[in-house]
């Protein structure tokens, strides 16, 4: 398969559901790769053709990076963003009122002010997003819901009482959504903890939405779209962190890639040791002799000191020629 394919094929698969990546880490076929979903081998790149449960293959969960699309800018709305924004997490505003829809009111969201049935009139490049429906009437509440259920997503929420979730979800059910669509739906929204105002709200909402993207023990990467459609598309070295320990300031999966040109795209953490890892991606460009490898950094106290880190800990690079 090309590696405009794989990436490709990546990048589609994060559409649907998160995708396990498994990587050879060490052998003849270092830098191999293969992308399994629900356990199928789906798609792979390299030398290596099986052997994907051994020892020398590195396990990792690929995601999407969070996105929150939020339906309603009123009070709680604005707390949400609040939040979204302390969270790190890119967040979209939907309302159809200016006054409660604008740059002044919401600094940092991508604002959608239109009629609520407008916005599904066109895809709005979401992908598995975090959908909260807080709008300021039922009406706009279910038409939103519904819209909302026919789209791929990680978490869907709707405010409101018992009463209303019930009427709502009895005007659904009508019109032929089924009982395990609704299931998935978070309503009454929000983890129980008794909140009032509107910032007691949007914190319990948040706290259920953190709850949700964090379940299970294994760790999540979540993969840039944009870097991915750059590797697709064009010819470069991949710098991937395949292993930590320590304070070092990178996490596993993190990703770097030096294209063609001499650009480079995505981080594996800042600093020198990105700035040592970039010359050896440049070298291994220059001379197309040298395999697919891994390098350890150490940044433990003497070695952090040596190179001007005031961090520890230790971190291993993969190197892969794509």
């Amino acid at each position: 398969m090309s590696h405009q394919h794989y990436y490709q094929t990546l990048g589609q698969l994060l559409q649907v559901s998160d995708v396990e990546r498994r990587t050879v880490v060490c052998g003849a076929h270092t830098g191999s790769e293969a992308l399994f979903q629900n356990g199928t081998l789906v798609a792979s790149l390299g030398s290596a053709t099986d052997g994907w449960d051994s020892d020398e293959v590195l396990r990792e969960q690929l995601s999407s990076p969070l996105e929150v699309v939020i339906f309603g800018g009123g009070h709680v709305g604005l707390e949400l963003a609040h939040l979204c924004v302390r969270l790190g997490l890119r967040h979209t505003i939907v309302d159809d009122r200016v006054e409660f829809c604008n740059r002044e009111r919401f600094g940092e969201a991508t604002l959608l002010c239109l009629p609520f049935d407008e916005v599904f009139a066109q895809d709005r490049g979401w992908n598995r997003p975090i959908f909260i429906i807080v709008t300021r009437g039922h009406d706009h509440d279910r038409l939103c819901l519904e819209h909302c259920l026919a789209m791929n997503h990680r978490y869907l929420g709707m405010i409101g009482s018992r009463t209303k979730v019930a009427q709502t979800f009895a005007h659904l059910t009508d019109h032929g959504f089924s009982q395990a669509q609704l299931d998935t739906v978070h309503a009454p929204i929000g983890l129980k903890i008794g909140a009032v105002t509107a910032s007691e709200i949007a914190l319990s909402i948040m706290a259920e939405v953190v709850s949700s993207y964090r379940s299970g023990a294994q760790q999540v990467v979540r993969l840039d779209s944009a870097l991915l459609a750059l590797q697709a598309h064009n010819r470069h070295i991949a710098v991937r962190v395949i292993g930590k320990s320590g304070s070092a300031p990178a996490e596993v999966g993190f990703t770097l890639a030096l294209f063609e040109d001499g650009s480079t795209a995505g981080t594996i953490g800042g600093g020198v040791v990105e700035a040592l890892a970039i010359e050896e991606a440049k070298w291994m460009a220059s001379d197309g002799s040298i395999v697919d490898h891994t390098t350890h950094f150490d940044l433990s106290a003497g070695e952090a000191a040596s190179i001007g880190m005031v961090c520890g800990g230790k971190i291993e690079v993969l190197f892969q020629r794509r």
